[in-house]
């Protein structure tokens, strides 16, 4: 092993001393929203790398502190797409294999975007109505909002009923009176998707005033069960490094389904490991890709893009299962933020319970 990378050291160094130097002459656009997904061409000389690298060394753009691939390149233009970041001047670097990255200083700017005034709130799941499963399970959930401050919360994007004809106003916002209590979202007016959440966006400040509550009960059996209480994500829990849900039995006593959330951007890629559950922390048994998508783009988004994989599917699959498992899910997506859960439904009683990260 040290063979090879003291060899890899001698091609870097060769190239170093051989290639000219990249040269930023431009970049256009030079603004874009801070939720990301810009395409934007940095153009100059020398961008293409004189190395062939014995251990993968692409070339990659960082804006701030956030490095993206490269969508396409030539000697004299790179193409980006810009990741999320928060609104400001950023540095902007590009870095090829053997030689020190070139930086244009404050080469970019993310501009706020109209719901940067907002707090995001994720509801992993808002049914509209009653969603029928297996089993004979009728799946429903109970969302319950509270304004505890002294001033107006103001709440978006809100749907219009179809019964009535509404401003041409965007967003719809619903205001919610000091003291009082909000049961449940309006229905979207939508299709179904498989898409089971929502986003609501409170306007600030005054955002930390309004307080959750979101119960996921199958209603046929309510003498049994009330139902499991539902984390409600706000903006500053969401996840931006790899996520870990520990001890998730794998078997055929439960169900286990993963759901992945990410508010960013319409389509983001996960990486998604399944290791045995033991202090010395092997290789991991299985692993796949899951790409989360939604049809909602821009502000104001009523919905978060979301991927969902069968763990419970997988374990027809010809290998050495274990017991109970590590979960690790792996943002790669640049700019991603997310979040993530696995819920076990008992195969008997029909019983949920979650594992959220850790």
């Amino acid at each position: 092993m040290n063979r090879w990378l003291s060899l890899l050291s001698i091609v870097l160094a060769f190239g170093a001393f051989a290639q000219n130097t990249p040269v930023i002459d431009s970049i256009s656009p030079n603004s874009g929203p801070s939720t990301g997904g810009t395409e934007v061409t940095i153009s100059g000389d020398n961008f293409l790398p004189q190395v062939v690298c014995i251990l993968p060394c692409p070339t990659t753009v960082t804006f701030g502190d956030i490095t993206v691939p490269i969508k396409s390149e030539s000697d004299t233009a790179l193409v980006v797409v810009t990741p999320a970041h928060p609104s400001g001047t950023v540095d902007v670097t590009v870095s090829l294999a053997g030689i020190p990255p070139v930086t244009r200083e404050d080469g970019f700017t993310f501009t706020a975007t109209a719901d940067d005034s907002h707090e995001l709130v994720l509801f992993p799941i808002h049914l509209d109505g009653v969603l029928h499963g297996a089993f004979g399970a009728q799946w429903r959930t109970e969302l319950w909002l509270r304004n505890n401050g002294t001033s107006i919360a103001t709440l978006a994007p809100w749907s219009c009923p179809p019964d009535l004809v509404c401003l041409p106003v965007f967003p719809l916002t619903f205001a919610l009176q000091p003291g009082r209590s909000l049961h449940n979202l309006p229905p979207l007016f939508l299709p179904p998707d498989g898409n089971p959440s929502r986003l609501l966006f409170v306007l600030k400040p005054g955002s930390n005033d309004v307080s959750y509550n979101l119960r996921f009960a199958d209603v046929s059996r309510f003498a049994l069960d009330g139902g499991a209480e539902m984390p409600v994500v706000r903006e500053s829990e969401l996840l931006t490094r790899p996520a870990q849900l520990f001890n998730v039995p794998l078997g055929t006593a439960f169900r286990v389904l993963l759901r992945v959330y990410d508010v960013e951007y319409l389509f983001s890629d996960f990486r998604v490991s399944i290791y045995p559950q033991s202090e010395d922390d092997p290789a991991a048994v299985h692993q796949a890709i899951v790409r989360a998508s939604s049809p909602f783009v821009g502000p104001f988004r009523p919905k978060a893009s979301y991927a969902q994989l069968d763990i419970t599917g997988l374990l027809v699959l010809e290998k050495v299962w274990p017991t109970t498992a590590r979960i690790e899910i792996e943002p790669l997506t640049p700019g991603s933020r997310f979040w993530a859960f696995a819920s076990l439904t008992n195969n008997e009683t029909q019983i949920v319970t979650l594992v959220t990260p850790q």
